[in-house]
């Protein structure tokens, strides 16, 4: 395998500064199911020694780009700290951070913002861009028609971040940060496949070979006794609705777990609390952090994987490892959510980040994957 060859750019015109790069770091998505979106950043160390440094304005967009064209981040400059060698005789740097889409969006407040009419979740949020709000926000696009239906607001005042993890708590799809804007996933999107998968061993153009894997066991985190609060057009507290996984409660104990939605009905409430205690409710369902790196992996299919991801929406994949002293391995479906990385000359390092695709099941007719009875679970 060989080491990933970057291009750096800057600017509208896309400049290459790749020569000046001494290394870098990024993250985006999120690392948890549990977890809201907060956005993601990352960070470009450079030679500053004829203060290249001026080159990075606030607001500059920024690429890190595979060879292939695919950009790994995309964002704009937030920061700059410098280490000057004292004599100006050394090896002095700079480093430029970055923000993505999604952590723009959470510096735009709305105030006494009446935009948010009665629709599905995802046309909701659409309703965050400039035609609507007057302002130079990111850009959100839908992937697939929302499944649930978001309450109107007769006036918002917070965050277009906050509104879209709420929205996003309603529909328990997807948020991901594009070049320029954000994608706001449906829930019945969230299934599709990666044609690349991950193996403990096998490398190729279809299968990445990881170097490290961490799982964890839900235990306390699982979630069979649930509760969505939820408000009116006017921000009145409603009053709030119940899931109970009785065989859940029954095996393991209870396991009490509420929050916020934007359900616009009790009805629809009630189906998201019920769907959330029988798909998370079961204490040993694992998530997984794998590790790995273009020294190990092919190149292509780490490329391919992220790619699927970023314009495919394949968030879905195949994760193939082994329980220690076990003499087979066994094969699990996870759903991406976040990834960080970080790279100097020679190697770039990964790590991915995975839940259970058991949390986003829904049940789809003639699916392999999806369609088994008794297992899928109806959606809502």
């Amino acid at each position: 395998m060989s080491a990933e060859a970057w291009v750096f750019r800057r600017g509208a015109l896309g400049t290459d500064f790749t020569t000046s790069v001494i290394s870098f770091s990024g993250d985006a998505g999120r690392q948890n199911y549990l977890d809201n979106y907060s956005g993601g950043t990352f960070q470009i160390t450079i030679k500053n020694q004829a203060n290249e440094a001026a080159n990075f304005t606030r607001g500059l967009e920024v690429r890190i780009v595979f060879s292939s064209g695919l950009d790994i981040a995309w964002g704009t400059v937030i920061g700059v700290t410098y280490t000057d060698y004292p004599g100006n005789v050394g090896m002095s740097t700079a480093t430029i951070t970055c923000q993505d889409e999604l952590t723009r969006a959470g510096k735009f407040t709305l105030q006494d913002f009446a935009g948010y009419s009665q629709q599905s979740t995802t046309n909701q949020a659409e309703r965050s861009n400039e035609a609507f709000t007057g302002l130079k926000t990111p850009e959100v696009s839908r992937v697939g028609t929302g499944d649930s239906t978001a309450q109107a607001v007769t006036l918002y005042n917070g965050t277009i971040l906050n509104r879209l993890n709420l929205l996003n708590n309603t529909e328990r799809g997807a948020l991901l940060a594009q070049s320029g804007g954000i994608l706001f996933l449906a829930r019945s999107r969230m299934l599709d496949y990666n044609t690349v998968n991950l193996h403990r061993t096998t490398s190729s153009t279809t299968s990445i070979a990881y170097t490290e894997l961490r799982r964890a066991n839900a235990l306390d985190n699982f979630r069979n006794q649930v509760t969505v609060n939820y408000s009116d057009a006017s921000g009145n507290a409603l009053a709030p609705v119940f899931g109970n996984n009785t065989a859940s409660q029954t095996a393991n104990g209870i396991a009490g777990f509420s929050f916020e939605s934007a359900d616009f009905s009790s009805t629809q409430a009630s189906g998201l609390a019920s769907w959330i205690s029988y798909t998370q409710g079961d204490p040993t369902t694992l998530r997984f952090e794998v590790d790995f790196d273009d020294a190990t992996a092919n190149n292509t299919a780490i490329s391919d994987f992220i790619q699927n991801i970023r314009s495919f929406y394949e968030f879905a994949s195949v994760l193939t490892w082994r329980v220690p002293g076990a003499g087979s391995d066994t094969a699990t479906n996870v759903i991406f959510e976040g990834f960080s990385f970080s790279g100097v000359p020679g190697k770039t390092s990964y790590t991915f980040y995975f839940s259970p695709a058991s949390f986003y099941d829904l049940f789809i007719l003639d699916s392999t994957t999806s369609g088994i009875l008794d297992t899928s679970r109806l959606g809502w």
